[in-house]
């Protein structure tokens, strides 16, 4: 049977699952829903009305998205005993309201008939809804056209965000890329610069104390963003190309920015790859490990309380106690339960891989501008390796790319080498950059969590990193680091990802093992650049910790805790490019474990590690009673020094009295004068300052007596 509506020609479907008979609940409303067909283009529904029905009895009709918009498709009609039919347009141009609209990213997935009555009554309906289906020949498409255009400010300050937005018709459908936007700058300095474009469901998000709630304020819009990076005027000129070939082009008016020049963001510092700098500044980020807002392993190992699932407003508060901290780093993931925008269409907000997560976009968005606001930044990690695993933390069977689901992989490696497979995740990234990467909040790209723990091979891997690393670097020459992370500690990390060229900076665990003789602090991170043989030093790259705290399920809590104490000072005089990101947030959060935080950040201020000469050395220590690890960052007449009794390190609990210590220096130090400064490395205070002006060669320190470990900063002048 064929009808006409809205000049379609439509083909009349029966619902599969027939009809629904239901019990009114009046005085209460009573809603009876229908999925939704994808190919649906209109509804028919059927109700059949029983004489005991009440007099005033109305029916609304109304479509729902996944993601929380809903699109009212009629006025409040009578139902009186007997039968009624109508047919109703599922387009949102048929809408008599909507609050909030449909994004019009993905068709709309639940049809709700909705009937109310002030009397009561219990009695019973029959409801049908069958579905029109557009045919084969559709009606002439929409002219290709931008319909309109809300350009950003016309001044603002260097690093400041510009945003240009854009309606289009066609309107948007799936990853919203059709058409292909691009927003072409001209700089001050004559020098051009290109961003692409993406698209975005603006979104409020709600604090319901228990959760979050998220619903689309708009529909669907095209975006384009940068930030100036230098004094002067900017031209803009906007670019369409739709999938026919058509395009359009338009001139915006142009941007003034004022200040001074500046990208603010983080990158390997050119003259001493091992580190990382901010337009020139030496930066060593001291942070946490914030991967998802709740964690379930620290409240099953470690009797924390689950924070509640409220998304962006835990890491809101979260970021002020940080910042309170000296905190200025954490680490987040995509994952499906958190952040990531492609997986399996039964789990809220998501499609599948037909459209992209936009709650997720942009509680995203909000996250990092949270962050920016108390001086955070964010390394964000893409893919966690339990959507790659069939073996571990595994998540293979929800994976969208997964056969059973439509997908074009029949086992989890061939996420690595499938080309449907790469071809989508190309697109993501090229959707990450043009969303996020103007952000100076966000300072690294993490592509894998723990890759050793996916089913890829070491062949696979190696081509997978190269060809994406080598891309994400072309979608974003910005120089911020691209590194991907290796499980368990530095011994398990591939030699032909970690020299790959675009793996600019190397990020690994540093978990102790659970059987007897396993590393502690020391080795894990004493050894990550000093091991002769397997050490990562080779490479000359920034290495990172971004998991510690004990063992990988957070036992046993004395030597979680000890972890906790050293880790950054172990890390700082071992030469890595920032102190290690702990894991267990929850405990830190919740049990106001912040002094060491405190005390690292008070030590580092003013300093800089930054020479292509330094090195870390370890130095000979010894204490009647106690076998003592002492280590110095040497670099040009200056000395970072960590002193820790090893027993106390590898086991925790109380820390040990250390009395009469030694410290012998290395070999050949001579000055003219020299500043020696004793540091509390639990206050973050300096405990005593000794100067000495004669000139001699310095042979051996004496430390103050100490309760565990010591720090200290040595001076030297001709």
């Amino acid at each position: 049977m064929r009808r006409t509506l809205g000049g379609a020609v439509l083909v009349l479907c029966c619902v599969p699952l027939g009809a629904v008979e239901i019990t009114l609940r009046a005085p209460a409303t009573t809603v009876v829903s229908w999925d939704i067909p994808e190919t649906a283009r209109a509804c028919t529904l059927t109700v059949e009305v029983p004489e005991e029905a009440p007099a005033d009895l109305s029916a609304i009709a109304a479509i729902a998205e996944r993601d929380g918009g809903w699109g009212q498709l009629s006025l409040a009609r009578a139902v009186s005993p007997g039968t009624h039919r109508w047919t109703l347009s599922l387009s949102p141009e048929a809408f008599v309201a909507g609050s909030p609209p449909l994004s019009c990213l993905t068709p709309p997935s639940r049809l709700h008939l909705t009937f109310a009555s002030v009397q009561a009554s219990q009695a019973r309906l029959r409801c049908t809804a069958s579905w029109l289906e557009q045919e084969a020949s559709p009606p002439a498409p929409t002219r290709e056209r931008l319909r309109a255009i809300w350009p950003g400010p016309s001044q603002l300050a260097v690093g400041e965000r510009y945003e240009v937005e854009v309606e289009s018709d066609p309107p948007l459908r799936g990853w919203g890329e059709d058409p292909q936007l691009t927003l072409r700058i001209a700089e001050p300095d004559g020098s051009q610069r290109t961003v692409q474009g993406f698209v975005r469901v603006p979104m409020s998000f709600t604090d319901l104390g228990d959760r979050e709630a998220a619903a689309p304020l708009a529909a669907a819009r095209l975006v384009c963003r940068f930030r100036p990076r230098q004094p002067g005027r900017h031209q803009l000129q906007l670019h369409a190309r739709w999938a026919n070939g058509s395009e359009a082009q338009v001139a915006l008016p142009d941007v003034v920015a004022a200040g001074a020049a500046s990208t603010n963001l983080v990158r390997i510092d050119p003259s001493d790859g091992r580190f990382l700098q901010i337009d020139g500044r030496w930066w060593w980020p001291i942070g946490l490990n914030l991967h998802n807002p709740y964690d379930l392993r620290s409240a099953e190992r470690l009797g924390t309380r689950l924070t509640p699932p409220r998304g962006l407003f835990v890491y809101a508060a979260l970021f002020d106690r940080l910042a309170a901290a000296g905190i200025d780093a954490v680490e987040i993931w995509m994952s499906s339960w958190n952040l990531g925008l492609l997986w399996h269409p039964d789990w809220p907000g998501y499609h599948g891989l037909r459209a992209l997560n936009q709650i997720h976009a942009e509680r995203l968005d909000r996250i990092l501008d949270a962050a920016w606001q108390r001086g955070i930044r964010v390394l964000l990690v893409l893919h966690n390796h339990g959507q790659a695993s069939d073996r571990t933390d595994r998540e293979w069977r929800w994976n969208p790319l997964n056969a059973a689901h439509g997908g074009p992989c029949q086992q989890p490696g061939e996420v690595f080498t499938h080309p449907a497979a790469r071809a989508l995740q190309s697109r993501l990234r090229r959707y990450l950059v043009a969303r996020y990467a103007d952000h100076p909040a966000l300072w690294g790209w993490k592509l894998w969590s723990e890759i050793d723990l996916t089913a890829g091979t070491a062949e696979s891997l190696a081509q997978w990193h190269a060809e994406a690393a080598a891309e994400l670097r072309a979608l974003d020459p910005s120089g911020r680091p691209i590194t991907t992370h290796w499980s368990g500690d530095y011994r398990r990390v591939h030699a032909s990802v970690a020299a790959l060229p675009g793996i600019e900076l190397l990020t690994i665990d540093a978990y102790r093992g659970s059987g007897p003789g396993s590393w502690g602090p020391l080795e894990l991170l004493g050894g990550v650049l000093q091991d002769p043989a397997r050490g990562l030093q080779r490479w000359r790259k920034p290495v990172l910790v971004t998991e510690f705290g004990g063992t990988s399920s957070g036992q046993p809590a004395a030597a979680r805790e000890v972890d906790f104490r050293l880790g950054g000072w172990i890390a700082l005089v071992s030469g890595h490019a920032g102190a290690p990101l702990y894991w267990w947030w929850e405990w830190v959060d919740q049990g106001d474990h912040w002094q060491p935080y405190r005390a690292l950040r008070a030590f580092v201020a003013g300093e800089d590690l930054r020479d292509p000469r330094a090195q870390s050395q370890a130095l000979d220590a010894a204490a009647p009673g106690h076998r003592l690890w002492a280590r110095a960052w040497l670099s040009a007449g200056r000395l970072l020094g960590y002193v820790v009794a090893e027993t106390w390190a590898r086991d925790g609990g109380t820390p040990p009295l250390v009395t009469a210590g030694r410290i012998r220096l290395p070999e050949g130090l001579r000055c003219g004068s020299a500043t020696l400064s004793w540091w509390d490395p639990d206050r973050g205070t300096a405990l005593a300052t000794l100067t000495r002006s004669d000139p001699a060669a310095l042979s051996e320190l004496h430390p103050p007596d100490f309760h565990g470990h010591l720090a200290w900063k040595l001076q030297l002048a001709p």
